[in-house]
């Protein structure tokens, strides 16, 4: 269930030109900036979201929101507004390496595991 592009602003770089911040639908953490574009226009949006942007979100499989890694439960393919993990993940969310026991932490990309509650 792919939506619109994730909440996302124009903005205008310290060189004078355009671009596309993206943020994360739940956290609003900023994930990707985008290359310079030549105009502001739906056309350019869906451009370099279709091209750029959309590899650096996951999409939940429930509700459609755009998420970072860190707010998507990889194990169900759903942000954790809609599926917060509950038992420690078996598979890293990031590289996809078996996790050991209850780390975390991945002992390979070293990146966090879970969510662990908190305001989104």
């Amino acid at each position: 269930m792919q939506k619109k592009p994730a909440k996302h602003k124009l903005i205008t770089d310290s060189e004078g030109k355009l671009r596309y911040r993206f943020f994360c639908d739940l956290s609003g953490a900023l994930e990707y900036t985008s290359k310079p574009i030549n105009a502001d226009s739906e056309k350019e949006l869906e451009r370099v979201w279709n091209k750029e942007a959309k590899a650096h979100f996951n999409v939940c499989h429930k509700c459609g929101k755009s998420v970072s890694s860190e707010m998507f439960n990889a194990e169900v393919f759903e942000c954790v507004a809609c599926a917060p993990w509950e038992d420690a993940p078996k598979y890293c969310p990031h590289c996809g390496q078996k996790v050991k026991g209850s780390e975390n932490n991945c002992s390979y990309c070293e990146k966090k595991l879970r969510y662990e509650g908190g305001e989104v």
